[in-house]
């Protein structure tokens, strides 16, 4: 199933929900296919811990929504109770690279979700909409959510607030989703019980069947006064204090002085994310469990895995792993806190900003259901009688590989099985485990059609260029009429676009039906799709981006422009990665672009020297003052510039100087000859400038040198 599932996360655009009991393999799932996909991704979770655990960074901080309760309505919301849509809009002021990442992403992986809230997941669907121009949900990003329903629910704390608007905090809730096809995709291979008994009782009690349950085989571990003897047992409790309480208490018992170890911190990492005490206290004989799986290929251990500390030395630590008659001498391991960003070739990246350099251990006589989320145990003390939330026994138990391995200080009893209707039925109606192949023959087409389409869809090109057009007109410092004209002759040209595009649009829809009821060749469809891709770089390319890319090259030094220059920026940037973006397609395994049509697509200007500038206001009949005002340079400067081009002949003199001061210089020049300005300013009338000098100087030694040369 591994594989099919796979296949249909890469190949279609189908939203899943990919569930299973615990310890039937979601996270090497998760794992393996963020290793393999080629698709723009990014790998979010709920929480802080979750989302170091899982490689990826949280909701929150990715979209960077409000901690607050969101309720999706333009109704008045108080706002210490809440926010409504119109609140959250405001918090959509991204900056461009974060604007250009979530235009990029195709897939967005949320591990954990069984404890993601609806109104989260709704805010998330608003700010892809927002950002990526789009009114389909999750603004069409395909979405891949893992984790189980039957664990750890979301934490709500004004339930009443919520219930206004869902029926429950779980994700599948969301309004976003009742407009998605979202299907549930079982895994039923459990890894870490293999006992059929236990495993039908784990079942039982995970989907709240109270009259199938078997109490009475299940309480045959209900052991009161049970104390652990020389086989270490980790004892699971509802809550962080009664966890903390226990392990404080046998640590102090242990004989000798304890030792510190403080964690390396370096770059950012938020200290809610830590994921192990920043400082270790520990003793020799002190009970530990590790909480990462062996990184160096030797498995030694994994998360969960108990030892004893045999040793603590200033920089060495001694442990013995249960089941191992071996010592094992502790390595520091490293986790990061991470975000993601866009790389110029348009890859998603992940940049390490901080990590937290620690032992990958920590006391475990007891530990919270919170944080065994995930573990594995061979022997565990459970009390499921005290403050055992929804879904709380189900995760205690299935920690522990065999039912032997248990001890209940309190009984299981009816009352505390407590599972919601729910989520039985809503994974009922979504369950898709038989229909996988199904699903995935039918819509592996229209998805490679889709994603051609979309990145083929010029429409946004027209707004963005009237809106140009109307920031151009709002400056004072920007010649209209060449607005005018540019933009009076690429707007029919973006219009035509926009009509070849639905006609492509709706021809490439008709193919592919036509294809998968077997009345069309593949290779029709390949062609007409080859065309469309090559036909629109070209014309694009040509009829709307290098005479924008050009016009903005003209202004872009100009004196008060810059406002004017950073929105046009935004204009030309789009259209470059629009272009950039046609080279890339493929249409399942085949290539669309044509290489013979490859050019540089770079909204890079050069920049354009300074003189430059000032040569091109003067060809365009400005005159030295105005030049002077226009740019915001002094007359002197703009003299040194037009020096330059005299220098190879190619100012008119005429325009810059009366024609009796251009025959007083040419009569000294050709009668004498002065090695330097000061001599030539001492022998011209005193009218004459050292910067007017210059420029006569340099045109009348270009004159004399061509001369020469014809000679």
């Amino acid at each position: 199933m591994n594989q099919q599932l796979f296949d249909l996360a890469e190949n279609t655009s189908r939203s899943i929900f990919l569930t299973g009991k615990a310890g039937t393999g979601k996270t090497t799932f998760l794992s393996e296919f963020v290793r393999k996909t080629t698709k723009k991704h990014i790998v979010l979770a709920p929480t802080g811990i979750a989302a170091i655990n899982a490689g990826g960074v949280t909701i929150h901080s990715m979209f960077g929504l409000p901690p607050r309760t969101f309720l999706p309505t333009y109704e008045r919301i108080d706002g210490n109770i809440a926010l409504n849509i119109a609140d959250l809009m405001l918090h959509f002021k991204y900056r461009k690279e974060k604007l250009k990442l979530l235009r990029e992403i195709e897939l967005i992986i949320i591990d954990e979700v069984s404890m993601l809230r609806a109104d989260v997941l709704d805010m998330m669907d608003h700010s892809l909409r927002f950002v990526r121009r789009s009114d389909k949900r999750f603004g069409g990003v395909q979405m891949l959510f893992i984790g189980d329903l039957y664990q750890l629910p979301p934490v709500v704390r004004d339930e009443h607030v919520l219930k206004r608007y869902y029926n429950s905090p779980f994700f599948f809730e969301s309004h976003a989703l009742k407009e998605v096809p979202l299907i549930t995709i079982e895994l039923t291979t459990v890894y870490r019980q293999t006992d059929e008994t236990f495993l039908e009782i784990l079942n039982d009690i995970r989907e709240g069947v109270v009259g199938d349950i078997d109490f009475e085989m299940l309480n045959r571990r209900y052991i009161p006064d049970f104390e652990p003897g020389d086989e270490p047992y980790v004892y699971l409790t509802s809550h962080n204090r009664m966890a903390d309480e226990i392990n404080r208490k046998r640590l102090a018992e242990l004989p000798g002085k304890s030792r510190m170890y403080a964690a390396d911190i370096e770059g950012t990492f938020s200290e809610n994310q830590f994921p192990n005490d920043e400082v270790l206290e520990l003793k020799p004989g002190c009970q530990v469990m590790f909480i990462r799986n062996d990184a160096s290929g030797e498995k030694k251990y994994f998360n969960g895995k108990l030892a004893e500390v045999l040793e603590v030395e200033e920089k060495e630590i001694v442990v013995q792993i249960d089941g191992s008659d071996e010592t094992y001498i502790l390595k520091k391991e490293t986790w990061e806190q991470k975000k993601y960003s866009l790389a110029s070739d348009k890859t998603i990246k992940e940049e390490v900003l901080g990590s937290f350099n620690q032992y990958p251990i920590r006391l475990a006589w007891a530990v919270t259901i919170h944080k065994s989320q995930g573990l594995t145990f061979d022997r565990l003390i459970v009390d499921a009688g005290q403050s055992f939330a929804s879904g709380q026994v189900y995760v205690a138990l299935s920690r522990c590989r065999t039912l032997e391995g248990i001890v209940l200080k309190s009984k299981i009893t009816p009352e505390v099985i407590i599972t919601d209707r729910r989520v039985a039925q809503f994974q009922d109606e979504t369950q898709a485990n038989d229909r996988l192949e199904e699903i995935l023959n039918s819509e592996k087409y229209d998805y490679s059609i889709h994603k051609i389409v979309n990145r083929l869809d010029c429409r946004w090109i027209l707004p963005a260029l009237q809106s140009w057009h109307n920031t151009a007109n709002s400056s004072k410092f920007i010649d209209r009429d060449k607005v005018k004209f540019l933009y009076e002759s690429i707007k029919p040209e973006a219009e035509n676009f926009n009509t070849i595009f639905r006609k492509f649009e709706k021809i490439m829809h008709q193919k592919t039906q036509s294809f998968i009821s077997g009345k069309e060749d593949w290779k029709e469809v390949e062609a007409k799709a080859k065309g469309a891709v090559n036909f629109f770089f070209n014309q694009i390319n040509a009829k709307a981006f290098s005479p924008l890319k050009e016009f903005y090259a003209e202004n872009k030094a100009a004196k008060g422009l810059k406002q004017y220059n950073e929105d046009f920026r935004v204009l030309l940037d789009d259209l470059e990665d629009y272009l950039n973006s046609l080279k890339l397609l493929q249409l399942l395994d085949i290539p669309l672009f044509d290489k013979a049509n490859d050019v540089a697509v770079t909204s890079k200007i050069a920049k354009v020297p300074s003189h430059i500038l000032t040569f091109q206001l003067f060809e365009n009949g400005k005159t030295i003052p105005e030049i002077s005002r226009e740019r915001g340079l002094v007359v002197e400067t703009i003299y040194g510039h037009l020096a330059k081009f005299a220098e190879r002949g190619l100012l008119e003199l005429e325009r810059v100087f009366a024609k009796e001061k251009i025959k007083t210089f040419e009569k000294e020049f050709r009668e004498k000859t002065h090695e330097n300005l000061t001599d030539w300013k001492k022998a011209l009338p005193n009218d004459f400038e050292f910067n007017e000098i210059r420029i006569l100087l340099n045109h009348y030694n270009y004159q004399k040198e061509k001369n020469e040369d014809a000679e």
